[in-house]
């Protein structure tokens, strides 16, 4: 199911804008709860739009139940929160993230900011490489879907070269942490997303999308996985809400408890 509404909010110089308010489950890597807040669209014919959503499913996931470190503050520190990294490497993304709630913040930023074009093989790696290896097969498939959206959403070609100046881009602003088990969290992300199409529109807005992520260890190696979680875990998200894509400094910001991540843009 999706609910749309139009709303106004005004602009930094004061201008009012109209923007559309989207609210729906989103085929994106392991999203399971998201929503999209579209602020205007920039083009040479000044045509503005928003971004279509569509919907996917989740299925059950096995616990292993290991602790993990809780380091995350309650309240937001001034200066945002610094965003842990990971100690490896692989193919240029990073992996071995801490073993600590902040860990899944981690994994949840690197695996927002890799959303990036409109390349099936580069989104498939990446949800290979984050993925739980019992689910890797689903994440793989979503990914697929994903960029397939966004070329669809671009209007650009299904296959092949994405002719300029057609453009996808995610950066991570804020979070929110809810633990669901030992070693078992649900990562809300707030990002700021700019989608250009081949005609040159550009279409800026703000994503929130929630993630369950599990500390998982495989012959002693230990690291936060992607997990697609139970239909209790899932609807047990979707029956309390989660926190709702709108722009920081604004009171709604600071009542849906969004986190500011150091150093990116408020």
């Amino acid at each position: 199911m999706r609910n749309e509404m139009s709303n106004r909010i005004h602009g930094p110089m004061g201008e009012p804008r109209t923007t559309l308010l989207r609210v729906g489950v989103l085929v994106v890597i392991a999203v399971l709860v998201a929503t999209a807040v579209w602020l205007g669209a920039r083009s040479r014919s000044d045509d503005n739009g928003g971004i279509d959503v569509t919907s996917g499913d989740s299925s059950s996931q096995g616990a292993q139940n290991i602790s993990v470190e809780q380091v995350a503050p309650e309240t937001a520190p001034a200066d945002g929160v610094v965003i842990p990294t990971g100690a490896e490497l692989v193919d240029g993304h990073p992996t071995r993230f801490p073993q600590t709630d902040l860990g899944a913040v981690a994994l949840q930023v690197e695996v927002a900011k890799a959303q990036l074009g409109f390349d099936y093989d580069q989104a498939v790696s990446v949800a290979g490489l984050y993925a739980d290896p019992d689910d890797k097969a689903v994440f793989e498939q979503r990914a697929h879907d994903a960029v397939a959206l966004r070329r669809q959403q671009a209007g650009v070609p299904k296959e092949g070269d994405v002719p300029p100046p057609a453009s996808y881009a995610v950066t991570p602003i804020a979070y929110t942490l809810e633990q669901l088990d030992t070693g078992y969290y649900a990562v809300n992300l707030l990002s700021y997303v700019t989608l250009t199409t081949a005609g040159g529109k550009v279409s800026d807005g703000l994503y929130a999308g929630t993630q369950l992520m599990r500390w998982t260890e495989v012959d002693g190696v230990g690291d936060w996985r992607l997990v697609q979680g139970s239909d209790e875990d899932i609807n047990h998200l979707v029956s309390e809400g989660q926190p709702k894509a709108v722009a920081p400094g604004t009171p709604e910001y600071k009542q849906a408890g969004w986190i500011p991540i150091n150093g990116a843009p408020q």
